[in-house]
């Protein structure tokens, strides 16, 4: 008998057992079932939901294979329509669809072509339908643009969070059989979705929400440019700001514009850096052209650009310094008419201790980067000049610990596209680069118990010659 009952224990203990582990195994399943498959929003999957979504509707659909764009590149793609009585494609990613040449045999006069070009929400595009035969020609829209409209921004569609769709009915389909692609992002990858429809298919927002960034508003009419104002006062005005940043002397002088708001001053100047303030007389008729004067500082004998205004400001300003005294034209353009127009040139003397043995330019670029960055005059001479040419040059500099220094690079001769110069000290690193006009770049830095400075010049330009200065500034 007790044998007969531990045969029973036995078995009622595996029966547990199989049951634990039947109840785990189902647990488990439910488990799966419940959390599913985790959720992908990835660009094939939009992709197919446009397509699925299309196809329960009724239209024909096709997936193109997919593309990828870079940046300045304009690609041209064939659309070609879902045949007519083709099954929808809506699930296979990159699906050729229709590839082969499968017009609208069969299709209905009223139908409408779809096409939707997909992208990653950052990457920002534009789809244009491409050239084809009975469009304006190229010489017409020239007449157009020069008439201030481009035919193109009526057929252009810009993206919106990675998406564009373009909607061709009847035999405008026609006009949609290329559309061409351009990336204004650094690259792109494409998912192309085209249908065909007894009418307009289901809008891409309401398919797609999450790619819906809210209404865009229109640019509006900004209006015409603020007034400048009297001349006297802004003439005024113009001295008192280079009187409170230090200059000794503002000279005015005037002319009078021609017909058609142009001009050219021809000073002579000083050695030393100056400011061309330029300001033209706002005529008190009604009607009149908007007063935005624009201009250049030239040497007269050489021709060498010195400075530039071409802002939408009303009046232009000028910076530049002179090694020598020498004549500089200044042409200007955008006065409302044959009106006054005064030239105030502020001056500031050269600064001490700025060799001249280098030549008249690099002088002058030298004082300019020392205008540029503000920095007092120096008081003493360089403590390192160095000579360089095209590329990236290391001038090694003593310095002493506790002392700051304003080190300058100027151009001498030659053509430059960019000058930097960088100095390293210890673990601290400056630089400062040249402006788009200007020839001289500099940068102040202070030793605290270094003894040396790594100095770097970069030129790039045309057989460009630079010098190097190096000041102690008290």
């Amino acid at each position: 008998m007790a044998a007969a009952r531990g045969l029973v224990e036995r078995g009622r203990r595996a029966a547990s057992r199989t049951a634990r582990g039947a109840a785990l195994t189902l647990l488990t399943a439910l488990a799966g079932l419940s959390a599913g498959a985790p959720a992908r929003a990835d660009l094939s999957d939009d992709a197919a939901r446009v397509a699925r979504m299309w196809s329960l509707s009724g239209a024909r659909v096709a997936r193109l294979p997919p593309i990828f764009i870079e940046h300045g590149r304009v690609r041209v793609v064939a659309i070609d329509p879902p045949p007519a009585g083709a099954a929808a494609v809506a699930g296979a990613s990159g699906a050729a669809g229709a590839s082969s040449a499968a017009g609208p045999a069969g299709a209905k006069a009223e139908e409408c072509l779809t096409v939707v070009f997909l992208a990653p929400r950052t990457v920002e595009f534009t789809l244009e339908p491409d050239s084809l035969a009975g469009e304006p020609s190229a010489l017409e829209g020239l007449v157009h643009r020069l008439r201030g409209r481009d035919p193109d921004d009526d057929r252009r569609v810009h993206s919106v969070a990675g998406a564009a769709a373009i909607i061709r009915c009847g035999a405008a389909r026609e006009g949609l059989r290329r559309v061409a692609v351009e990336v204004l992002s650094p690259r792109g990858a494409f998912d192309v979705v085209v249908a065909a429809s007894s009418g307009p298919p289901e809008r891409l927002e309401s398919i797609l929400p999450e790619r819906v960034s809210g209404p865009i508003a229109p640019r509006g009419d900004p209006g015409r440019p603020a007034e400048p104002g009297p001349l006297d006062a802004r003439v005024a005005r113009a001295a008192r700001r280079a009187r409170a940043e230090g200059a000794p002397r503002v000279v005015p002088i005037d002319m009078r514009a021609s017909s058609v708001g142009t001009g050219q001053f021809s000073v002579k100047l000083s050695e030393g850096c100056h400011r061309l303030d330029l300001m033209a007389e706002v005529p008190g008729a009604a009607v009149r052209r908007a007063t935005d004067l624009d201009a250049e500082a030239r040497e007269a004998g050489t021709g060498r650009l010195l400075d530039r205004d071409r802002s939408d400001a009303p009046d232009a300003r000028l910076d530049f310094c002179l090694g020598e005294p020498g004549v500089v034209e200044v042409p200007f353009l955008g006065a409302a008419g044959p009106v006054k127009v005064m030239l105030s040139d502020a001056q500031w003397p050269m600064p001490p201790h700025v060799p001249g043995y280098f030549g008249a330019r690099a002088r002058g670029n030298l004082a300019f980067a020392l205008q540029r960055r503000r920095a007092p005059a120096p008081r003493a001479q360089a403590i390192a000049e160095a000579v360089g040419a095209q590329g990236d040059t290391l001038v090694p500099v003593e310095v002493e610990p506790g002392r700051c220094y304003f080190a300058a690079a100027a151009l001498v001769r030659g053509e430059m596209r960019a000058l930097r110069i960088s100095v390293e000290l210890g673990d601290r690193a400056a630089r400062d680069d040249a402006g788009e006009r200007s020839e001289g770049a500099g940068v102040a830095f202070c030793s605290e118990i270094e003894e040396s400075a790594a100095v770097r010049v970069s030129a790039r330009g045309g057989s460009p010659v630079w010098v190097l200065s190096v000041w102690p500034m008290d």
